[in-house]
């Protein structure tokens, strides 16, 4: 190779390198720009547990009906590109959870209570507290952990947790979402555990604001929104748009948001596994 075809080559190389720059460092503007987050995560082990004891014949309760008017959501996963079903929990038996206290501020027990019982009674699902835990936060949690909570799904892990303890974590006022499985049949797919995860470092010091109280309820929420399948938006008016600390939600979820929620409730109960 000639000297000027290697000065090309050296020209080429360098220039690709920098535009290879360039893109991960706006990758990263991207990660750190986005104080919450929803994450997709996991999966179960090679087999099902058996049935639960307090699994029902029938929908443990009535969702509340859809807003009238159409879109304001975004659903995070369908059973496939055709069908357009979500994935969704199973209606007839409780989503259980456990909580991580430590480092909670003031306020996050009750906004976590607060979230429990909103969808709750949106959805018609029915949560089940099964109390404390020490089981700390990581990425790609299991959705079964046999050795801790014995042949069930693991129940939903509620942590206040920091960028100290756990590094995803930077950047983001909470991450959350559901873990699906399938039985392996067509529509057979379902949110079965998952986690919501909340900085506590940062939502100490959301706090000491005026209005903090409220913004950390909207935020709480705001990942239990994920939690039960629910996507960003690029509304600023819904709960779901990207930055719930941008503005207090007073009211929860807004209308967009309800009717996703509605798209996410109900139907027949899940009977495979």
């Amino acid at each position: 190779m000639d000297s000027a075809r290697r000065e090309r080559a050296s020209t080429l190389l360098t220039a690709a390198l920098a535009v290879a720059l360039v893109l991960l460092f706006a990758m990263s503007l991207v990660f750190a720009s986005d104080p919450t987050g929803r994450w997709m995560h996991g999966g179960s082990g090679s087999t099902h547990p058996d049935l639960p004891a307090d699994i029902a014949s029938a929908p443990l309760a009535a969702p509340a009906p859809a807003p009238s008017g159409s879109g304001g959501y975004k659903l995070l996963e369908f059973e496939d590109d055709a069908s357009g079903v979500p994935v969704r929990w199973d209606p007839c038996r409780p989503v259980h959870y456990v909580v991580r206290p430590d480092g909670a501020p003031p306020g996050g027990e009750q906004a976590v209570e607060q979230a429990v019982a909103q969808v709750e009674k949106i959805t018609g699902l029915r949560f089940t507290d099964d109390g404390t835990t020490t089981e700390p936060p990581t990425m790609n949690r299991p959705a079964q952990n046999r050795a801790r909570y014995g042949d069930r799904w693991a129940p939903v892990l509620v942590a206040w947790t920091d960028p100290a303890e756990y590094p995803h974590m930077a950047g983001y006022a909470g991450l959350a979402g559901p873990d699906a499985v399938s039985g392996g049949s067509p529509g057979s797919r379902r949110y079965v555990s998952g986690v919501v995860y909340l900085n506590r470092q940062h939502l100490s010091e959301v706090a000491t604001w005026g209005d903090g109280r409220q913004r950390i309820d909207s935020v709480v929420l705001h990942e239990f929104g994920h939690l039960v399948g629910l996507d960003h938006v690029e509304d600023p008016a819904e709960l779901m748009y990207r930055t719930p600390t941008a503005q207090p939600h007073p009211n929860g979820f807004e209308v967009g948001d309800r009717r996703g929620l509605a798209a996410l409730s109900g139907g027949p109960c899940f009977r495979d596994f």
